[in-house]
């Protein structure tokens, strides 16, 4: 999969599921709007993952190097990042790990988001020619950044390519999870409404809590569902 960025990978979901994949041997750019706070991302990432292969952008730099590109950037964000940015994605495999979480008296719940009914979609709408597939959505920051601790359950993958779903699971099976392909990103919608759930869950249990699909079959942790 060659180099693979993050945009706006100094935040709690960027920077845990950075973790993650360095500690799996992936080649990773950290990119934020200021090369300084990328650095001091990156600086982590290697005090955590001895040999960590590593390197700190600005998410210019970033779409302009990496092969694939991961977006974790606030969703309060995205709008002016795709206004800038949707021809650099032209071509390129866009993970979509962006959820529009809102608080409302002392609950999560969603954003609107205009245009579109999900993230992944509204990506895709403005980036027409990037190959988008939304993925890690339910996951907890915390257990990302934990390498202590094994993670559990799976990543549900939408994304209108199949070949692209197909990569991006590679990746999921890397930091021990089990990729299950729910078709076109007409369901990410479904996907991020569940995150709101969960980060309810998590106040009120302290917990950290995840999804798993039961039902299809007996596939281990970490093997494919509906994957070649």
């Amino acid at each position: 999969m060659g180099i693979l960025g993050f945009v706006g990978g100094t935040g709690p979901e960027g920077l845990g599921l950075a973790l993650r994949l360095s500690a799996a041997g992936e080649r990773l750019l950290i990119g934020s709007r200021t090369v300084d706070r990328a650095a001091a991302a990156a600086a982590r990432i290697r005090a955590a993952v001895p040999g960590a292969r590593v390197e700190a952008q600005t998410n210019h730099d970033v779409l302009a190097r990496a092969d694939t590109v991961a977006l974790t950037l606030p969703y309060a964000a995205l709008a002016a990042f795709l206004g800038e940015a949707s021809d650099a994605l032209r071509g390129r495999l866009v993970i979509d790990v962006i959820v529009p979480v809102a608080v409302e008296d002392g609950r999560f719940g969603l954003a609107p988001v205009p245009g579109a009914r999900s993230v992944g979609e509204l990506i895709q709408q403005r980036a027409p020619g990037a190959r988008v597939v939304s993925a890690f959505k339910n996951l907890s920051a915390a257990s990302l950044q934990d390498l202590t601790q094994p993670l559990e359950g799976d990543v549900v993958l939408c994304g209108n390519e199949p070949a692209a779903r197909a990569e991006v699971a590679r990746l999921v099976r890397l930091v021990g999870l089990r990729p299950v392909d729910a078709g076109s990103l007409v369901n990410a919608r479904y996907i991020e409404a569940i995150t709101p759930l969960l980060l309810n869950l998590n106040r009120r249990h302290r917990a950290r809590t995840s999804v798993a699909i039961l039902g299809l079959g007996h596939q281990a942790p970490g093997s494919a569902s509906n994957f070649p």
